[in-house]
């Protein structure tokens, strides 16, 4: 999240005009209805299985949305998420045969992505699960075992058999199908039985990365048996639930780019709704709580956590927010909306920061997007992304704000009702 060239970036703002505003007025545009949170009215687990295929770390329910997808596109409408994680924003978009477009700097992020947008055909997945099998079985003796700590993770065989893979993985549209799937299985809990289980590694409490120290810690103390757990059964269970539903009705796009770059990629004025989360400020590493998913993707955590750096102090993360909403306007058609989820934050001292009002007071006096609401969202206690360190880590808060803008006077597409 590194703040680009504060040159480039006055000669940006110098060429907007600069609007007086009130952070607590909203624009004059009316919304009927108004816009309510009634995705917490749907089953919490609505939405198609590839929603499901990988956890994510501050992840947010497909129910969202849709909700915004319903009321505020139409079929062939171009749906964009700049921080779009495991891709919850587009892939919904493409179900609703809209064009869903992901971008995201996360290796994680963007092979989730790009499975679930262009996922190919499901035969053609597990005909290339029984080859890889197959070439497994005769050249199973030339794989190196990994050592290190990823060797604490998973039965020697289970490791054997995702070094393999890591090794042989190619970039087709049914190879990275596979990868994703695997990397939603990697690691998580036991059957409560105890000689089973649908992921791949020692029984984890979570299915994010805890550290090497706890993992050690955690199977001393519970005196954990490893299963030699069998990647090519396992993937291919995964992969016909994953598909259990069918496939999108239309295909999308997977980026990895600078957000504050994306006019690069897209044209101007050819998006019609932007549903993002933006990065948690001072609340996630994404590097390293992902690092056995990114041992099997080939990458270094610092890596990751140096290109979505989250250390900054308020003013920078304002800052890298003003130029990602003015390239937002920018990528917007007329009458097109952007809802940004932000989530409070807890300052020093316990008092709490409204970020998303931080945010819309830094990027008002450089836009020409209108604001039409701010709408509190309530997550449950148990659902709260700093409650994988307790109440001991992490600055999020129990509240995400949307944060509503508006490209132009009058909002292009209003809906009355949307079905669940």
């Amino acid at each position: 999240m590194a703040i680009s060239d504060p040159d480039t970036f006055r000669s940006r703002l110098a060429s907007r005009r600069v609007l007086h505003f009130d952070v607590n007025r909203s624009s004059s545009i009316q919304l009927h209805p108004p816009i309510k949170p009634e995705w917490k009215a749907a089953s919490k687990n609505w939405g198609h299985p590839f929603h499901t295929m990988c956890s994510y770390m501050a992840m947010f329910p497909p129910r969202i949305p849709h909700y915004f997808i319903q009321r505020f596109t139409r079929p062939g409408d171009r749906v964009l998420d700049p921080f779009s994680g495991r891709g919850t924003t587009p892939t919904q978009a493409c179900l609703e045969g809209r064009v869903g477009i992901a971008n995201d700097l996360n290796p994680l992020a963007y092979h989730l992505s790009r499975a679930k947008v262009d996922p190919p055909d499901k035969q053609a997945v597990l005909d290339r699960l029984d080859v890889l099998a197959g070439d497994y079985q005769s050249t199973s003796s030339h794989v190196t075992q990994p050592a290190g700590d990823i060797a604490i993770v998973f039965h020697p065989d289970t490791l054997h058999q995702l070094a393999y893979l890591r090794a042989t993985l190619q970039d087709s549209r049914e190879d990275n199908f596979i990868r994703a799937t695997i990397l939603g299985i990697l690691h998580g809990k036991y059957r409560r039985s105890g000689t089973d289980s649908i992921y791949l590694s020692i029984d984890m409490p979570n299915t994010f990365s805890m550290s090497p120290e706890y993992i050690r810690r955690y199977v001393a103390e519970k005196q954990l048996a490893y299963l030699p757990l069998d990647v090519f059964v396992n993937t291919r269970r995964r992969v016909e639930w994953l598909f259990r539903k069918g496939i999108p009705a239309t295909k999308g796009e997977a980026h990895r780019h600078d957000v504050r770059r994306l006019h690069e990629l897209l044209p101007a004025d050819s998006i019609q709704l932007v549903v993002t989360s933006p990065p948690y400020l001072k609340v996630v590493k994404y590097g390293l709580y992902n690092w056995i998913r990114l041992w099997f993707l080939d990458v270094p955590v610092e890596e990751v956590d140096q290109a979505l750096d989250d250390g900054h102090a308020l003013p920078s993360y304002l800052t890298f927010m003003q130029e990602t909403i003015l390239e937002i306007e920018q990528l917007l058609k007329p009458g097109g909306l952007a809802a940004l989820i932000i989530g409070d934050v807890s300052q020093n001292g316990g008092s709490r920061l409204n970020l998303s009002e931080a945010v819309w007071e830094k990027v008002a006096p450089v836009t020409d997007l209108a604001l039409l609401d701010i709408v509190p969202d309530n997550i449950a206690d148990s659902a709260k992304v700093t409650k994988i360190w307790n109440e001991t880590r992490g600055r999020a808060t129990d509240i995400d704000r949307i944060l509503i803008l508006c490209k132009g006077s009058k909002v292009g597409i209003n809906h009355t009702s949307v079905t669940w």
